[in-house]
């Protein structure tokens, strides 16, 4: 009988007993805590990154938004005032006639018109077409020299044909109407500026070198600036500076922190390396960005006379020295400010409180005698009386997103101050025209002048009101010259179809002609022999006869003039002196100088001044 052997079912393995966990493994888990740690730093950080963009981008955009809702506005308002003082239908192909103090000047409206923000850009705008005085033929009339107005319409052509990098000089005229010339220049907004250049790693936006040049031009220390230092180049040294720069006449310069500030001095006076103090009575500070600056400053001598203006101690640029405490001073790579001793403190207190910055860059320029390049009018900065606060340069984010944050935020800046300019000039070309144009149809004045024809306003002729001119255009002797009735030049066809039948001896049938091929005034006044035939006139005895009474027609639309007989030379300047003088009184020009009067006139001169001004002679011959 066999055995049966049961086989027992395998049992589970017992588990294992716990092991007390290694140094190792203990260092383990801690670090796994330490990355669920960085893990949230990471993430708080990067949300705080994402939320600090969307707050720059925000802001940009809210920015940008609020200049475009501006400029729209100007616009819409310009649209309505033409709507209601002058002509939506303007082009810039219009063909203008201005009487410019007698002279017939004939313009486009797109010359004029080529310096937006300036008064001579509002006036022929079309949007003040009818608050403009006009003469009795309908063309806009202006009182002032009719020389010096031409010479400014021809600057304004040449401008037309000229490349931003090659503007005309300015307009000129003869030495005795040059005064008159730069009172018209202003009267209409119109400057000829300088373009300054530096060839400056340091300052490399055209704005402020603008703004340099112009704190220079202040004080009349204006001129190229030319290289003669830069740190980069030439090694920030003390001895480098001064075998650089020293005896070199007015220098300007310029400093570049690590920390991204701009700051610098100019001083009129050369450096020598004597260890003297050394007055220079133009010296100033100034500071162009960073240090905590909303905007650029300028700080001054308290003193002129101060014999601390700069230090020529063997080390680097000083300014002030008073007992040994410098305002700036650069001694090897470290600049040392504490602004507020030999000059006038700065705005904040990272320029007035005794700190020091790292030196990036250092440069400095000679200033010369050589006047700076001309600026073309058409590209010349905006100018505000409220200039545009500088935003804080952005460093929250790497270098690239840093740097286009704040590129966008200088074409902001810009467009502000653009929009900033164009939304003053508007409301200055309002009160303008409201003092330049009288809107009084009896106001424009022709005179006949020994021969020459001049024009000018009655209220110019009324100053002062005691003289001889005043009582001569007064309310009780003045009639109005010329007609009221529509120039030839304006008629319609229909108007010109009337006079075809009106003259005596013409066919009824040619007055048909003229009416079918729609004939306006200013091309009846343009027909010859040939435009007759060309619109049907067949007969040689009605040619002759329409041709004779078209040259009638037109001498007879010319402006009527009063006699004045008198030296036009002599009358001309009283004439220019008196126009000036009004609108000095309306606050549109400045105190106007005595007339200009060559020496064989004089005597002729004194003598007209004497019979229209008796007993008040003075007031023009000084």
């Amino acid at each position: 009988m066999s055995r049966r052997t049961t086989k027992k079912a395998a049992q589970p393995a017992p588990a294992p007993a716990p092991v007390a966990a290694s140094g190792a493994t203990r260092k383990r888990i801690d670090k796994l805590d330490d990355l669920d740690q960085t893990n949230k730093r990471l993430k708080t950080t990067l949300d705080k990154i994402d939320r600090d963009r969307a707050t720059q981008m925000n802001k940009l955009q809210e920015k940008e938004k609020q200049l475009l809702d501006r400029l729209s506005k100007l616009n819409e308002e310009k649209h309505k005032t033409a709507s209601a003082n002058g002509n939506i239908d303007v082009s810039d192909d219009d063909f203008l006639e201005i009487n410019a103090g007698g002279k017939v000047i004939a313009v486009k409206r797109a010359t004029l018109t080529q310096l937006q923000g300036s008064r001579l850009e509002a006036m022929f705008s079309g949007r003040w077409d009818k608050k403009l005085d006009r003469d009795s033929s309908g063309r806009l009339f202006l009182d002032v020299n009719s020389d010096c107005f031409q010479a400014i319409v021809d600057y304004m052509n040449e401008l037309a044909i000229s490349s931003e990098d090659d503007p005309p000089m300015p307009p000129t005229v003869d030495d005795e109407l040059q005064h008159i010339l730069s009172h018209q220049m202003n009267l209409f907004g119109l400057t000829v500026d300088v373009d300054p250049q530096i060839d400056s790693n340091i300052i490399t936006q055209h704005s402020d070198t603008m703004i340099l040049h112009n704190w220079l031009e202040e004080d009349g220390s204006g001129g190229e600036l030319e290289l003669l230092y830069r740190s980069s180049r030439d090694g920030l040294t003390s001895a480098n500076f001064h075998s650089k720069c020293d005896n070199k006449g007015p220098t300007v310069v310029i400093i570049e922190t690590v920390e991204g500030g701009v700051i610098g001095g100019y001083a009129n006076t050369a450096w020598k390396s004597n260890g003297a103090n050394v007055s220079a009575n133009k010296a100033f500070l100034f500071a162009l960005s960073g240090f905590g600056l909303l905007s650029p400053c300028k700080m001054k001598l308290k003193n002129a006379s101060d014999q601390y203006a700069i230090f020529n101690h063997p080390y680097g640029p000083m300014f002030g020295n008073g007992h040994g405490r410098h305002d700036l001073y650069v001694g090897g790579s470290t600049l040392y400010l504490r602004i507020g001793r030999s000059y006038y403190p700065g705005p904040t207190e990272q320029l007035t409180g005794g700190r020091t910055y790292n030196i990036k860059e250092m440069e400095v320029f000679q200033v010369t005698d050589n006047p700076s390049p001309l600026q073309d009018p058409r590209k010349k900065q905006p100018h505000s009386s409220n200039p545009v606060e500088k935003v804080v340069a952005v460093d929250t984010f790497s270098k690239e997103v840093n740097d286009a944050i704040n590129e966008k935020w200088t074409t902001l800046q810009e467009l502000e101050a653009e929009v900033l300019s164009l939304e003053e000039s508007f409301k200055d070309e309002e009160e303008f025209i409201e003092s330049f144009g009288s809107e009084d149809p009896n106001n424009v004045v022709m005179l006949n002048v020994s021969g020459t024809m001049m024009a000018t306003s009655r209220a110019t002729l009324l100053l002062p009101e005691d003289s001889v001119l005043a009582q001569q255009f007064d309310n009780s002797k003045w009639t109005e010259q010329g007609s009221a009735s529509p120039r030839v030049k304006d008629w319609t066809p229909d108007d010109v179809t009337n006079w075809v039948k009106s003259v005596k001896d013409v066919p009824d049938d040619i007055a048909t002609l003229f009416w079918e091929n729609e004939i306006k005034g200013s091309e009846l006044l343009a027909l010859d022999k040939d435009g007759l035939k060309m619109i049907g006139v067949k007969r040689a005895g009605t040619i002759c006869l329409l041709l004779k009474e078209i040259k009638q027609l037109e001498e007879a639309s010319q402006d009527t003039a009063t006699l004045i007989e008198y030296s036009p030379y002599c009358f001309g300047k009283i004439l220019d002196y008196l126009r000036l003088k009004r609108l000095q009184t309306l606050g549109l020009v400045d105190e106007p100088a005595l007339p200009i009067v060559c020496e064989s006139q004089k005597k002729r001169f004194e003598k007209v001044v004497k019979y229209y001004f008796p007993g008040n002679s003075s007031f023009i011959l000084g």
